[in-house]
């Protein structure tokens, strides 16, 4: 970059990169005093920017954080922050509800940047868990970005944008934004200049709404608009000294071919907590035609009745900030002990009088928790996940108790760990039981995840309906014959259960069939073993 650009970037408390004055925050956490260069009351208007928006978002992200949901260890936090701000107390009060403590306390860290410095210090001491760790660093740094272009020129482009319609904004605000940074939902052309204009610098060194301008007209209608907007970009990329940037973005985009809808996923975890029927619900996004970058989302306590609302929330919020997407996958992270839960048939729309199952508009599959967090299993999962998408002529299936000549029996699971590692071309099984508790599809599900299988079907009822293989197989060959539909045969079995008399549906196999489609290229749960290490098949 050259030093005009630098210059710019500093001028507004942004450099390229992404680099903001939060990371002065987190490197200099042990510090006494200040530690902001640009500074003083220009870095607390930088974080007061946005109003609720800001306290919303910074609340989200310290909810993630246990030790400021619990009376006593928040307590204990308060004290570290005051320790370290070199104060005998903190201007929070101890309310005995937690979302009043953490509005409160995001409002002070809100005008007091010592404080929000404190604050990260004393969660590092308190909770140092990465995931809540970077969310925050995330939510703070979005916040404490200050926009580039001066308010005059962002004035002049407003009356450009306001009467477009771009039926792939959402797409073209990521592509804006580059593949670390998430982008909020958009209600316009204006209302998405101006939520980039938020954001840090691009690794190519250009401002995302800058980059926004240009993504934009290239699809804008009438040509004449188009060139305005151009000729706006161009000029404040002058004053910038970003041309040589703008330029090469615009030529790649001449090139490009035009962007098509792409398929979105909402990653859905329930992690079991100590007291039984609870859990803790988080959730990732992912929308990026670049690559897998998931977005983790807010974290919340859910009981086994309250989930399915919960869940419909996310769904609701995906639709609505998805509206370009070509598809929205639901994937569920569960448990050893869940993955039997028919999330498949949670219903949305549960106010009205038509709630519908999940499954009759997404592809709802499940994912292993317990194979995700045991990093040992991953190696033979990643070799088999290769075979099935790089070589899928050579990609087969097992049915335990099928009606093939070698097809593995039931009720010895250390027999099928063996077959199944004995034929390293075997992606797809089916069960024939469900997993859950002590019974033979538990076994058969472990022996599965040791295997590295990463697709797994079964029957949720406790025998297997003799249809549910044919009925699976019928539909794989209507789709090509092909395991890599597997997917999309299980959606459209589901779809057969429920055009059918209410009355016989509870019959049908596509009610009860639970598909596990396990990517190992697109994790999002990245911490350790759920327990102990199990001392083969027959510990469990």
């Amino acid at each position: 970059m050259s030093p005009g650009a630098c210059g710019a970037y500093k001028l507004f408390g942004v450099r390229a990169g992404g680099a903001c004055l939060w990371q002065g925050l987190r490197r200099d956490h042990r510090r006494r005093g200040p530690v902001m260069r640009v500074r003083g009351r220009h870095g607390m208007a930088a974080m007061r920017e946005g109003g609720l928006r800001s306290v919303n978002s910074l609340v989200s992200a310290l909810k993630e954080f246990r030790c400021l949901t619990d009376p006593d260890s928040r307590a204990l936090c308060l004290d570290l922050v005051a320790m370290e701000m070199e104060t005998t107390s903190v201007p929070v009060r101890g309310h005995r509800v937690t979302d009043y403590f953490l509005v409160e306390l995001a409002r002070e860290c809100l005008e007091n940047v010592r404080m929000m410095r404190a604050l990260r210090a004393s969660l590092a001491v308190l909770a140092p868990d990465t995931d809540a760790m970077e969310h925050l660093d995330s939510v703070v740094e979005q916040m404490t970005a200050r926009p580039v272009l001066p308010a005059p020129a962002a004035g002049g482009l407003r009356s450009l944008l306001e009467d477009l319609e771009f039926g792939n904004l959402g797409q073209l605000c990521r592509a804006a934004a580059g593949p670390l940074q998430e982008v909020p939902a958009v209600t316009g052309p204006w209302h998405a200049f101006e939520e980039l204009s938020r954001m840090n610098a691009r690794p190519d060194g250009l401002p995302p709404g800058l980059a926004l301008v240009e993504y934009l007209a290239a699809s804008a209608q009438p040509l004449r608009r188009a060139d305005a907007l151009r000729a706006w970009a161009d000029e404040q990329a002058r004053e910038l000294d970003l041309t040589s940037q703008l330029r090469s973005l615009r030529q790649q985009e001449w090139h490009a071919a035009p962007a098509e809808p792409d398929d979105a996923y909402l990653v859905i975890r329930l992690l079991p907590q100590e007291e039984p029927g609870r859990y803790e619900l988080s959730s990732w996004h992912q929308y990026d035609p670049s690559g897998w970058h998931p977005a983790r989302g807010p974290v919340t306590q859910v009981t086994a009745a309250t989930a399915e609302r919960a869940v419909q929330e996310l769904v609701f919020a995906a639709e609505e900030e998805w509206k370009d997407a070509r598809c929205i996958h639901l994937e569920f992270l569960l448990g050893p002990d869940d993955l039997n839960l028919p999330v498949h048939l949670w219903r949305k729309e549960l106010d009205s009088t038509m709630a519908t199952p999940l499954c009759m508009d997404y592809p709802v599959v499940v994912r292993s928790l317990e194979r995700s967090q045991t990093r040992r299993w991953h190696r033979p999962w990643n070799q088999r996940w290769q075979i099935f998408t790089g070589r899928p002529e050579l990609a087969r299936e097992l049915v335990v108790e099928g009606q093939d000549p070698d097809s593995p029996r039931s009720g010895d699971p250390a027999a099928l760990l063996a077959r199944l590692q004995a034929d390293p071309h075997v992606v797809a099984l089916i069960l024939n039981s469900p997993p859950g508790g002590a019974g033979e599809g538990a076994y058969e599900a472990l022996a599965a995840w040791r295997a590295g299988i990463p697709l797994v079907a079964w029957d949720r009822r406790p025998s297997r309906d003799p249809a549910l293989v044919q009925h699976l197989r019928q539909k794989s060959d209507e789709a090509s014959g092909d395991l890599a539909r597997l997917r999309e045969a299980v959606t459209k079995l589901r779809l057969d259960a429920h055009t059918i008399d209410s009355a016989e549906r509870e019959h049908h196999p596509g009610q009860h069939v639970v598909l596990v489609w396990d990517d190992p290229t697109r994790p999002v749960e990245t911490q350790g073993r759920m327990t102990g290490p199990d001392e083969g098949l027959g510990s469990r």
